[in-house]
Protein backbone atom coordinates (compact mmCIF):
# COMPACT_ATOMS: atom_id res chain seq x y z
CA UNK A 1 0.00 0.00 0.00
CA UNK A 2 1.31 3.49 -0.78
CA UNK A 3 -0.34 6.82 -0.33
CA UNK A 4 -1.77 8.72 -3.59
CA UNK A 5 -3.00 12.57 -3.31
CA UNK A 6 -3.64 11.67 0.35
CA UNK A 7 -4.97 8.19 0.33
CA UNK A 8 -3.92 4.70 0.22
CA UNK A 9 -3.52 2.84 -3.12
CA UNK A 10 -4.71 -0.74 -3.11
CA UNK A 11 -1.71 -2.58 -4.31
CA UNK A 12 -4.76 -5.60 -6.19
CA UNK A 13 -6.00 -2.73 -8.87
CA UNK A 14 -2.06 -2.83 -10.34
CA UNK A 15 -3.02 -6.80 -11.18
CA UNK A 16 -5.69 -5.87 -14.28
CA UNK A 17 -3.57 -3.27 -15.45
CA UNK A 18 -0.38 -4.57 -15.62
CA UNK A 19 -2.54 -7.46 -17.29
CA UNK A 20 -2.76 -4.66 -20.18
CA UNK A 21 0.04 -4.27 -20.64
CA UNK A 22 1.25 -7.74 -20.73
CA UNK A 23 -1.83 -7.91 -23.42
CA UNK A 24 -0.36 -4.79 -25.31
CA UNK A 25 2.47 -6.98 -26.23
CA UNK A 26 0.43 -9.64 -28.19
CA UNK A 27 0.14 -7.17 -31.41
CA UNK A 28 4.19 -7.78 -31.37
CA UNK A 29 3.29 -11.51 -32.67
CA UNK A 30 2.73 -10.31 -36.29
CA UNK A 31 6.55 -9.69 -36.91
CA UNK A 32 8.20 -12.33 -35.81
CA UNK A 33 5.37 -15.13 -36.70
CA UNK A 34 5.06 -13.93 -40.38
CA UNK A 35 7.67 -16.21 -41.31
CA UNK A 36 5.40 -18.96 -40.27
CA UNK A 37 3.02 -17.32 -42.56
CA UNK A 38 4.83 -16.97 -45.50
CA UNK A 39 5.64 -20.51 -45.48
CA UNK A 40 2.05 -20.87 -46.27
CA UNK A 41 2.32 -19.27 -49.73
CA UNK A 42 4.07 -19.32 -52.71
CA UNK A 43 6.64 -16.91 -53.99
CA UNK A 44 4.96 -14.51 -55.86
CA UNK A 45 2.93 -13.52 -52.75
CA UNK A 46 6.02 -12.90 -49.79
CA UNK A 47 6.11 -9.43 -51.03
CA UNK A 48 2.69 -9.06 -50.01
CA UNK A 49 3.36 -11.05 -46.49
CA UNK A 50 6.06 -8.53 -45.95
CA UNK A 51 3.24 -5.76 -45.59
CA UNK A 52 1.39 -7.75 -42.31
CA UNK A 53 3.45 -5.71 -40.18
CA UNK A 54 1.65 -2.14 -41.72
CA UNK A 55 -1.66 -3.30 -41.14
CA UNK A 56 -1.03 -3.63 -36.72
CA UNK A 57 1.17 -0.27 -36.87
CA UNK A 58 -0.82 1.87 -39.48
CA UNK A 59 -3.54 2.76 -37.03
CA UNK A 60 -1.58 4.85 -34.65
CA UNK A 61 -1.07 7.28 -37.01
CA UNK A 62 -4.91 7.68 -37.83
CA UNK A 63 -6.19 6.99 -34.65
CA UNK A 64 -4.58 7.31 -31.59
CA UNK A 65 -5.74 11.15 -30.91
CA UNK A 66 -9.22 9.87 -32.20
CA UNK A 67 -8.99 7.58 -29.53
CA UNK A 68 -7.63 9.85 -26.84
CA UNK A 69 -10.30 12.33 -27.85
CA UNK A 70 -13.15 9.38 -27.51
CA UNK A 71 -11.84 8.46 -24.23
CA UNK A 72 -11.82 11.97 -22.78
CA UNK A 73 -15.99 10.97 -22.84
CA UNK A 74 -15.84 6.97 -21.94
CA UNK A 75 -13.20 6.27 -20.00
CA UNK A 76 -9.77 5.45 -19.77
CA UNK A 77 -11.09 1.85 -18.54
CA UNK A 78 -13.61 1.75 -20.99
CA UNK A 79 -11.19 2.97 -23.73
CA UNK A 80 -8.85 -0.30 -22.50
CA UNK A 81 -11.74 -2.88 -22.42
CA UNK A 82 -12.72 -1.91 -26.28
CA UNK A 83 -8.92 -2.38 -27.06
CA UNK A 84 -9.48 -5.85 -25.61
CA UNK A 85 -12.52 -6.90 -27.48
CA UNK A 86 -10.77 -5.27 -31.11
CA UNK A 87 -7.57 -7.53 -30.25
CA UNK A 88 -9.53 -10.70 -29.36
CA UNK A 89 -11.64 -10.45 -32.81
CA UNK A 90 -7.92 -9.44 -34.40
CA UNK A 91 -7.16 -12.58 -33.03
CA UNK A 92 -9.76 -14.79 -33.83
CA UNK A 93 -10.69 -13.75 -37.77
CA UNK A 94 -7.62 -15.73 -39.21
CA UNK A 95 -7.81 -18.68 -36.70
CA UNK A 96 -11.15 -19.02 -37.91
CA UNK A 97 -10.54 -18.92 -41.44
CA UNK A 98 -8.83 -22.07 -41.08
CA UNK A 99 -6.14 -23.47 -42.15
CA UNK A 100 -4.50 -22.28 -45.60
CA UNK A 101 -7.33 -19.10 -45.72
CA UNK A 102 -6.72 -16.77 -47.69
CA UNK A 103 -3.86 -13.92 -46.89
CA UNK A 104 -6.64 -11.80 -46.58
CA UNK A 105 -8.09 -12.86 -43.76
CA UNK A 106 -4.87 -12.57 -41.73
CA UNK A 107 -4.14 -8.66 -43.28
CA UNK A 108 -8.28 -8.17 -42.00
CA UNK A 109 -7.33 -9.79 -38.54
CA UNK A 110 -4.08 -8.17 -37.97
CA UNK A 111 -5.68 -4.77 -39.14
CA UNK A 112 -7.99 -5.15 -35.78
CA UNK A 113 -5.23 -6.35 -33.40
CA UNK A 114 -3.77 -3.14 -34.54
CA UNK A 115 -7.36 -1.34 -34.05
CA UNK A 116 -7.03 -2.71 -30.82
CA UNK A 117 -3.43 -1.92 -29.45
CA UNK A 118 -3.83 1.70 -30.46
CA UNK A 119 -6.73 1.85 -27.97
CA UNK A 120 -4.99 -0.03 -25.29
CA UNK A 121 -1.68 1.90 -25.31
CA UNK A 122 -3.97 5.22 -25.43
CA UNK A 123 -5.46 4.31 -22.19
CA UNK A 124 -3.36 1.69 -20.07
CA UNK A 125 -0.45 4.16 -19.77
CA UNK A 126 -2.78 7.04 -18.38
CA UNK A 127 -4.67 4.06 -16.34
CA UNK A 128 -1.66 3.23 -14.28
CA UNK A 129 -1.67 6.86 -13.37
CA UNK A 130 -4.34 6.71 -11.51
CA UNK A 131 -3.52 4.46 -9.63
CA UNK A 132 -0.05 4.75 -8.71
CA UNK A 133 1.85 7.93 -7.00
CA UNK A 134 3.38 10.37 -9.23
CA UNK A 135 6.88 9.81 -8.16
CA UNK A 136 6.47 6.20 -8.56
CA UNK A 137 5.02 6.12 -12.04
CA UNK A 138 8.64 5.66 -13.74
CA UNK A 139 9.48 2.40 -11.58
CA UNK A 140 5.42 1.48 -11.92
CA UNK A 141 5.87 2.05 -16.32
CA UNK A 142 9.12 -0.10 -16.06
CA UNK A 143 7.23 -3.27 -14.23
CA UNK A 144 4.88 -2.61 -17.09
CA UNK A 145 7.22 -2.69 -20.01
CA UNK A 146 8.63 -6.16 -18.45
CA UNK A 147 5.34 -7.23 -18.50
CA UNK A 148 4.74 -6.52 -22.04
CA UNK A 149 8.32 -7.80 -22.91
CA UNK A 150 7.36 -11.44 -20.84
CA UNK A 151 4.32 -11.65 -23.28
CA UNK A 152 6.75 -11.39 -26.29
CA UNK A 153 9.36 -13.83 -24.69
CA UNK A 154 6.75 -16.38 -24.08
CA UNK A 155 5.23 -16.76 -27.93
CA UNK A 156 8.55 -18.29 -29.18
CA UNK A 157 8.72 -21.62 -26.87
CA UNK A 158 4.42 -21.64 -27.22
CA UNK A 159 5.06 -21.44 -30.91
CA UNK A 160 7.76 -24.22 -30.92
CA UNK A 161 6.03 -26.50 -28.43
CA UNK A 162 2.64 -26.10 -30.36
CA UNK A 163 4.40 -27.39 -33.61
CA UNK A 164 6.19 -29.91 -32.33
CA UNK A 165 2.33 -31.12 -30.47
CA UNK A 166 0.25 -30.41 -33.30
CA UNK A 167 2.14 -29.45 -36.58
CA UNK A 168 0.80 -25.63 -36.84
CA UNK A 169 1.69 -22.23 -35.07
CA UNK A 170 -1.69 -21.53 -35.05
CA UNK A 171 -3.27 -22.34 -31.57
CA UNK A 172 -1.09 -19.87 -30.37
CA UNK A 173 -4.30 -17.13 -31.63
CA UNK A 174 -6.91 -18.64 -29.48
CA UNK A 175 -4.31 -19.60 -26.86
CA UNK A 176 -3.76 -15.33 -26.68
CA UNK A 177 -7.20 -14.61 -27.50
CA UNK A 178 -8.52 -16.58 -24.19
CA UNK A 179 -5.70 -14.81 -22.29
CA UNK A 180 -7.07 -11.15 -23.54
CA UNK A 181 -10.96 -12.69 -22.63
CA UNK A 182 -9.57 -13.67 -19.25
CA UNK A 183 -7.81 -9.64 -18.67
CA UNK A 184 -10.68 -8.04 -19.83
CA UNK A 185 -13.00 -9.84 -17.43
CA UNK A 186 -10.55 -8.83 -14.79
CA UNK A 187 -10.30 -5.60 -15.37
CA UNK A 188 -14.09 -5.42 -16.13
CA UNK A 189 -14.91 -6.25 -12.32
CA UNK A 190 -11.60 -4.14 -10.58
CA UNK A 191 -12.99 -0.82 -9.48
CA UNK A 192 -10.82 1.77 -10.68
CA UNK A 193 -11.75 5.60 -9.37
CA UNK A 194 -10.98 7.79 -12.80
CA UNK A 195 -10.54 11.80 -12.60
CA UNK A 196 -12.75 13.83 -13.91
CA UNK A 197 -11.29 15.03 -17.93
CA UNK A 198 -10.40 18.52 -17.87
CA UNK A 199 -10.49 21.04 -20.88
CA UNK A 200 -10.20 19.85 -24.64
CA UNK A 201 -8.72 16.68 -26.54
CA UNK A 202 -5.35 16.83 -27.81
CA UNK A 203 -5.48 17.19 -31.66
CA UNK A 204 -3.20 15.99 -33.88
CA UNK A 205 -2.28 19.46 -35.61
CA UNK A 206 -1.31 20.21 -32.26
CA UNK A 207 0.49 17.42 -31.72
CA UNK A 208 2.77 18.03 -35.14
CA UNK A 209 3.42 21.27 -34.21
CA UNK A 210 5.57 20.26 -31.69
CA UNK A 211 7.90 19.39 -34.51
CA UNK A 212 9.00 22.90 -34.86
CA UNK A 213 10.68 22.58 -31.41
CA UNK A 214 14.21 20.95 -32.04
CA UNK A 215 14.34 18.44 -29.15
CA UNK A 216 10.97 17.09 -29.94
CA UNK A 217 11.70 16.89 -32.99
CA UNK A 218 14.54 14.51 -32.56
CA UNK A 219 13.04 12.29 -29.83
CA UNK A 220 9.95 12.67 -31.97
CA UNK A 221 11.88 11.30 -35.30
CA UNK A 222 14.43 8.88 -32.82
CA UNK A 223 10.62 7.13 -31.06
CA UNK A 224 9.81 6.12 -35.12
CA UNK A 225 13.66 5.01 -35.74
CA UNK A 226 13.26 3.01 -32.65
CA UNK A 227 9.76 1.31 -33.34
CA UNK A 228 10.67 1.04 -36.74
CA UNK A 229 14.07 -0.82 -36.11
CA UNK A 230 12.29 -2.81 -33.47
CA UNK A 231 9.72 -4.24 -36.17
CA UNK A 232 12.61 -4.84 -38.31
CA UNK A 233 14.23 -7.24 -35.72
CA UNK A 234 11.30 -8.66 -34.92
CA UNK A 235 10.98 -9.53 -38.80
CA UNK A 236 14.39 -10.74 -38.94
CA UNK A 237 15.10 -12.70 -35.97
CA UNK A 238 12.95 -15.86 -37.65
CA UNK A 239 14.52 -15.20 -40.74
CA UNK A 240 18.30 -15.08 -39.45
CA UNK A 241 18.81 -19.00 -38.96
CA UNK A 242 17.63 -21.24 -41.34
CA UNK A 243 16.30 -24.19 -39.00
CA UNK A 244 12.67 -24.80 -37.55
CA UNK A 245 13.65 -23.03 -33.91
CA UNK A 246 15.31 -20.11 -35.74
CA UNK A 247 11.73 -18.20 -33.92
CA UNK A 248 13.45 -18.99 -30.93
CA UNK A 249 16.11 -16.15 -31.45
CA UNK A 250 13.15 -13.29 -30.56
CA UNK A 251 13.06 -15.32 -27.32
CA UNK A 252 16.83 -14.43 -26.83
CA UNK A 253 16.15 -10.83 -27.37
CA UNK A 254 13.42 -10.21 -25.79
CA UNK A 255 14.76 -12.15 -22.40
CA UNK A 256 17.66 -9.65 -22.70
CA UNK A 257 15.22 -6.92 -23.10
CA UNK A 258 13.73 -7.87 -19.87
CA UNK A 259 17.57 -7.68 -18.09
CA UNK A 260 18.28 -4.59 -19.85
CA UNK A 261 15.03 -3.05 -18.40
CA UNK A 262 16.46 -4.12 -15.26
CA UNK A 263 19.43 -2.77 -15.45
CA UNK A 264 18.52 0.73 -17.32
CA UNK A 265 16.25 1.48 -14.38
CA UNK A 266 19.17 1.13 -12.38
CA UNK A 267 21.58 3.60 -14.72
CA UNK A 268 18.76 5.88 -15.57
CA UNK A 269 18.78 6.87 -11.52
CA UNK A 270 22.53 7.67 -11.80
CA UNK A 271 23.58 8.50 -15.49
CA UNK A 272 22.01 11.34 -17.71
CA UNK A 273 19.26 10.19 -20.19
CA UNK A 274 21.17 11.24 -23.19
CA UNK A 275 24.78 9.31 -22.32
CA UNK A 276 22.74 6.42 -21.90
CA UNK A 277 21.40 6.74 -24.74
CA UNK A 278 24.47 7.24 -26.92
CA UNK A 279 26.43 4.64 -25.22
CA UNK A 280 23.60 1.99 -25.92
CA UNK A 281 23.05 2.89 -29.66
CA UNK A 282 26.25 2.91 -30.46
CA UNK A 283 26.37 -0.54 -28.89
CA UNK A 284 23.70 -1.18 -30.93
CA UNK A 285 24.81 0.01 -34.28
CA UNK A 286 28.01 -2.53 -33.73
CA UNK A 287 25.72 -5.51 -32.73
CA UNK A 288 23.57 -4.91 -36.00
CA UNK A 289 26.87 -4.57 -37.97
CA UNK A 290 27.99 -7.70 -37.02
CA UNK A 291 24.77 -9.49 -37.43
CA UNK A 292 25.21 -8.81 -41.26
CA UNK A 293 27.99 -10.53 -41.47
CA UNK A 294 28.25 -14.10 -39.09
CA UNK A 295 26.63 -16.83 -40.01
CA UNK A 296 27.01 -18.88 -37.29
CA UNK A 297 23.91 -19.91 -35.35
CA UNK A 298 25.68 -19.37 -31.68
CA UNK A 299 26.44 -15.92 -32.80
CA UNK A 300 23.43 -14.91 -34.19
CA UNK A 301 21.50 -15.96 -31.11
CA UNK A 302 23.95 -13.72 -28.72
CA UNK A 303 24.46 -10.95 -30.92
CA UNK A 304 20.35 -10.83 -30.99
CA UNK A 305 20.22 -11.13 -27.14
CA UNK A 306 22.68 -8.87 -26.97
CA UNK A 307 21.58 -6.05 -29.05
CA UNK A 308 17.46 -6.80 -27.19
CA UNK A 309 19.67 -5.72 -23.86
CA UNK A 310 20.76 -2.57 -25.85
CA UNK A 311 17.56 -1.48 -27.00
CA UNK A 312 15.63 -2.09 -23.78
CA UNK A 313 14.88 1.39 -22.48
CA UNK A 314 15.37 3.55 -25.54
CA UNK A 315 11.51 4.22 -26.03
CA UNK A 316 11.45 5.59 -22.14
CA UNK A 317 14.52 7.30 -22.16
CA UNK A 318 13.67 9.47 -25.72
CA UNK A 319 10.19 10.13 -24.09
CA UNK A 320 11.83 11.67 -21.32
CA UNK A 321 13.79 13.98 -22.80
CA UNK A 322 10.93 14.89 -24.90
CA UNK A 323 8.76 15.84 -22.32
CA UNK A 324 11.36 17.43 -20.22
CA UNK A 325 11.93 19.57 -23.00
CA UNK A 326 8.53 21.03 -23.11
CA UNK A 327 7.32 20.39 -20.04
CA UNK A 328 4.08 22.59 -20.50
CA UNK A 329 3.02 20.61 -23.75
CA UNK A 330 3.08 17.38 -21.77
CA UNK A 331 -0.34 15.85 -23.29
CA UNK A 332 0.88 17.31 -26.77
CA UNK A 333 4.45 15.31 -26.67
CA UNK A 334 2.80 12.06 -25.50
CA UNK A 335 0.06 12.45 -28.59
CA UNK A 336 3.17 12.82 -30.89
CA UNK A 337 4.97 10.24 -29.56
CA UNK A 338 2.08 7.51 -29.86
CA UNK A 339 1.09 8.85 -33.26
CA UNK A 340 5.13 8.28 -34.63
CA UNK A 341 4.59 4.46 -33.24
CA UNK A 342 2.87 4.05 -36.39
CA UNK A 343 6.85 4.15 -38.35
CA UNK A 344 6.54 0.56 -37.51
CA UNK A 345 4.60 0.09 -40.61
CA UNK A 346 7.38 0.42 -42.76
CA UNK A 347 9.74 -2.09 -41.99
CA UNK A 348 8.07 -4.95 -43.09
CA UNK A 349 8.28 -3.93 -46.60
CA UNK A 350 11.37 -1.96 -46.46
CA UNK A 351 12.93 -5.07 -45.17
CA UNK A 352 11.07 -7.53 -47.41
CA UNK A 353 12.25 -5.54 -50.55
CA UNK A 354 16.18 -5.34 -49.09
CA UNK A 355 15.75 -8.76 -48.80
CA UNK A 356 14.22 -9.15 -52.58
CA UNK A 357 16.74 -7.22 -54.18
CA UNK A 358 19.76 -8.57 -52.73
CA UNK A 359 18.53 -12.30 -52.12
CA UNK A 360 20.32 -12.30 -48.76
CA UNK A 361 18.05 -12.19 -45.67
CA UNK A 362 20.81 -10.53 -43.60
CA UNK A 363 20.86 -7.45 -45.94
CA UNK A 364 17.67 -6.70 -44.28
CA UNK A 365 19.45 -5.54 -41.24
CA UNK A 366 20.62 -2.46 -43.46
CA UNK A 367 17.35 -1.18 -42.62
CA UNK A 368 18.29 -2.12 -39.00
CA UNK A 369 21.53 -0.50 -38.79
CA UNK A 370 19.88 2.94 -40.61
CA UNK A 371 17.19 3.42 -37.84
CA UNK A 372 19.55 2.59 -35.31
CA UNK A 373 22.26 5.23 -37.08
CA UNK A 374 19.56 8.00 -36.69
CA UNK A 375 19.57 7.26 -33.35
CA UNK A 376 23.18 7.66 -32.93
CA UNK A 377 23.04 11.11 -34.60
CA UNK A 378 20.04 12.18 -32.52
CA UNK A 379 22.05 11.16 -29.05
CA UNK A 380 25.00 13.83 -30.05
CA UNK A 381 22.55 16.59 -31.05
CA UNK A 382 20.27 16.60 -28.48
CA UNK A 383 22.71 17.83 -25.97
CA UNK A 384 23.37 20.39 -28.55
CA UNK A 385 20.13 21.39 -28.82
CA UNK A 386 19.27 20.80 -25.30
CA UNK A 387 22.50 23.79 -24.50
CA UNK A 388 20.65 25.84 -26.93
CA UNK A 389 17.33 26.16 -25.59
CA UNK A 390 18.51 26.81 -22.79
CA UNK A 391 20.66 29.30 -23.85
CA UNK A 392 18.01 31.03 -25.53
CA UNK A 393 15.64 31.11 -23.68
CA UNK A 394 17.92 33.43 -20.57
CA UNK A 395 18.64 35.58 -23.89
Amino acid sequence: MRKKNGREVDRRLLGPVLMGFFIMGFCDIVAPISGRIADEFPAEAQGAVSFLPTMVFLWFLLLSTPMAGLMNRIGRKAMALAGYAFTVAGLVVPYAAGEGCALGWYFFGFGLLGVGNTAIQVAINPLLATIVPGERMTSYLTVGQIFRNTSLLLMAPIVTALVAATGSWRLLLPIYAALTVAGGIWLRFTGVEEPQTRGGAVGMIDCFRLLAHPTVALCAFGVAAFIAADVGIGFLSSRLLDNPDSILTSTGFYACRIVGTIVGAWLLVRYSDVKYLRWNMCGALALATALLFVRSDAAVYLLVGLLGFAMACVFATVYAVATKSAPTKSNEVAGLMIMMIAAGAVSGPAVGALIRIAGDVHYGLLFVMACIGYLVWASFRIETETTTEKTDSHA
